[in-house]
């Protein structure tokens, strides 16, 4: 099952898409997304798909980010080896003995397939960072790594956009994090029966046709049951929270010469059996 959050004839709704291609459509649901990503969560998908509320084709409406008005979300650096030898440089020169934790504000997040307006007046480092997308559907409190799973919903497409020049500018990264808008995520969330738990499925991110990244989660330094532990020791987890489980090797700043985004760009972030997003980028804004 995807579960999406999508805007028809000026109302945002919950639904799950059914069918491929031209034919698919968003089935109306009546719950919310965080009461589907619940229900996901407790094994009770029956539930979701007994409340249908009518059915739209998918192309008729406009797909939001599936996020919760209450969504938090934790992003994770330096989780790819190959990514910690590109960049150890600027970051970190060792590998991390434990995750490195930062937070996006929801007024940075942009849906799956936005126009992605990064302005040349704020920066001209806007750089790309594919990444799987970790969504809980149940409360964690100091969880263990074994019963990780039990709280994950699914799985969605983050591209992790960062304002280089103000990330390497300050010792914490929330300013080169949280540039409006700029962080799509979506199409929807894939259920976690659907992918399956320890999933080893390819990431992959293209601008303007050409491959930049692309790597395996199974490469991650910190897995997914290490992260969720890790960050539940310190804050609750909850239903609508996503972990953004860090991007691998092949980042513009790092390319020999450097590489940003561009006024017209189409930066595309692809996660097999997961979904992909689209996004032309607007720097003269």
């Amino acid at each position: 099952m995807q579960l999406v959050q999508f805007v028809h004839h000026g109302a945002t709704r919950c639904g799950f898409v059914e069918g491929d291609g031209d034919d698919a459509t968003v089935v109306e649901l009546d719950w919310s997304l965080r009461d589907a990503l619940v229900l996901l969560t407790a094994g009770q998908g029956e539930r979701i798909t007994e409340a249908r509320n009518g059915r739209v084709k998918l192309s008729d409406v406009v797909l939001l980010p599936p996020v919760t008005p209450s969504s938090r979300i934790f992003c994770i650096g330096i989780n790819y080896l190959d990514h910690q030898q590109e960049s150890m440089d600027v970051f970190l020169a060792t590998v991390p003995k434990a995750p490195v934790v930062f937070m996006k504000d929801l007024s940075s997040i942009a849906g799956p397939f936005d126009q992605l307006d990064l302005p040349s007046s704020l920066s001209v480092e806007f750089d790309w960072e594919a990444e799987l997308g970790v969504v809980i559907g149940a409360p964690a409190r100091n969880i263990s790594e074994e019963d990780s799973w039990d709280v994950v919903a699914g799985y969605t497409v983050v591209n992790d956009v960062s304002v280089r020049d103000r990330q390497v500018r300050h010792v914490q990264w929330t300013l080169g994090k949280n540039a409006p808008a700029s962080t799509p995520i979506g199409p929807g969330i894939v259920d976690r029966d659907t992918v399956g738990i320890k999933p080893d499925i390819e990431v992959t991110c293209r601008v303007n046709g050409v491959v930049k990244q692309n790597a395996f989660t199974r490469d991650l330094i910190f897995d997914i049951p290490r992260l969720i532990s890790e960050i539940s020791q310190v804050t609750p987890l909850l239903p609508g929270d996503i972990i953004v489980s860090g991007t691998a090797a092949g980042v513009g700043f790092k390319r020999n010469p450097p590489e940003f985004l561009r006024e017209g760009d189409v930066v595309e972030v692809e996660i097999a059996g997961v979904g992909k997003i689209s996004n032309t980028v607007r720097t003269e804004c």
